[in-house]
């Protein structure tokens, strides 16, 4: 059976591997990014001009933004066009559920197939964002009809080591990754704040990572992003501190309209607009040194 015939739109930190890793496993893919196509796609890939193109070239397409705006206007555009042959649209961005509902409502309407399904980076050594996107042990959480999601599960597991197919809802799968982003987001302040706390004890940062990786403070954060991107000084896991913060904002506007509880949320949604504010455009991982001077406040 001849594989599908894949477009990809977004070529940035996810994208790009992500698609990359679709042409090694043999997959046929035309790519688009409105900031530049031919620069940003991996070798063998097709170049397209717009969504347009790739609405009347593939079978399915996926979508890897970084914005809730982008996701929209990509599914007008797809929605729109003529002779159009994509019968399934994946969103792998983190958009939220509102944007997920809406988008998935206007898809419907040309009998196009939405399935929401952000992905997660992995954890410890699978490392997390870009590089689990390179070495394909990404997470997609997925919403969406059972048959579709399966059509698409053979494209996913070239990118990922993980599919979870957690509902049928469009929007589902955005509530666990915001909650998972949330989660992720508050230890990571967490653990910046005890490791100041730990170092004014005259106590060195590897000692204290090591007792608390084999205890019940353990999380991604001492696992891995203070070993590898704190304790090295390299900050470089390739995200900006614009996208947590995003994305924690949606989660903390979500739950509000929900009347959920939020004082955390709320605090940690206010600490990463605060650093977005004072270091634009820094890597994420630069949340340590952020609240070791300071900054938090």
């Amino acid at each position: 059976m001849a594989l599908e015939r894949i477009g990809f739109i977004g070529l940035g930190n996810m994208g790009n591997p992500m698609a990359g890793n679709l042409v090694k496993a043999g997959y046929s893919v035309i790519c688009y990014d409105i900031a530049g196509t031919e620069e940003r796609a991996p070798e063998g890939a097709e170049i397209a001009s717009s969504a347009t193109q790739i609405a009347g070239n593939a079978d399915i397409v996926f979508t890897s933004v970084d914005k809730q705006k982008s996701v929209e206007s990509i599914a007008e555009e797809i929605a729109a066009a003529n002779d159009r042959t994509v019968s399934v649209f994946i969103d792998t961005s983190t958009i939220g559920s509102n944007t997920a509902r809406a988008a998935e409502a206007r898809l419907k309407e040309v009998d196009v197939t939405y399935i929401d399904s952000p992905v997660a980076g992995g954890s410890g050594s699978t490392g997390v964002g870009h590089e689990a996107a390179k070495a394909a042990s990404l997470t997609f959480i997925v919403a969406g009809p059972s048959a579709a999601v399966e059509r698409v599960r053979p494209a996913m597991e070239v990118m990922g080591r993980k599919v979870f197919h957690v509902g049928e809802e469009p929007g589902q799968a955005q509530a666990i990754k915001l909650i998972n982003n949330f989660v992720f987001t508050a230890s990571l302040i967490s653990v910046s704040e005890a490791m100041v706390y730990g170092l004014n004890q005259n106590l060195d940062m590897k000692s204290i990572l090591e007792v608390l990786n084999v205890s019940s403070g353990q999380n991604v954060a001492t696992s891995y992003i203070f070993p590898t991107l704190v304790e090295t000084e390299t900050y470089d896991v390739g995200a900006t501190i614009e996208i947590l913060a995003k994305d924690v904002s949606v989660y903390a506007d979500e739950v509000r309209s929900g009347n959920s509880p939020n004082a955390v949320g709320t605090l940690v949604s206010k600490i990463c607009a605060h650093m977005e504010r004072e270091m634009p455009g820094a890597d994420w991982s630069r949340m340590y040194p952020f609240v070791r001077d300071g900054g938090e406040g």
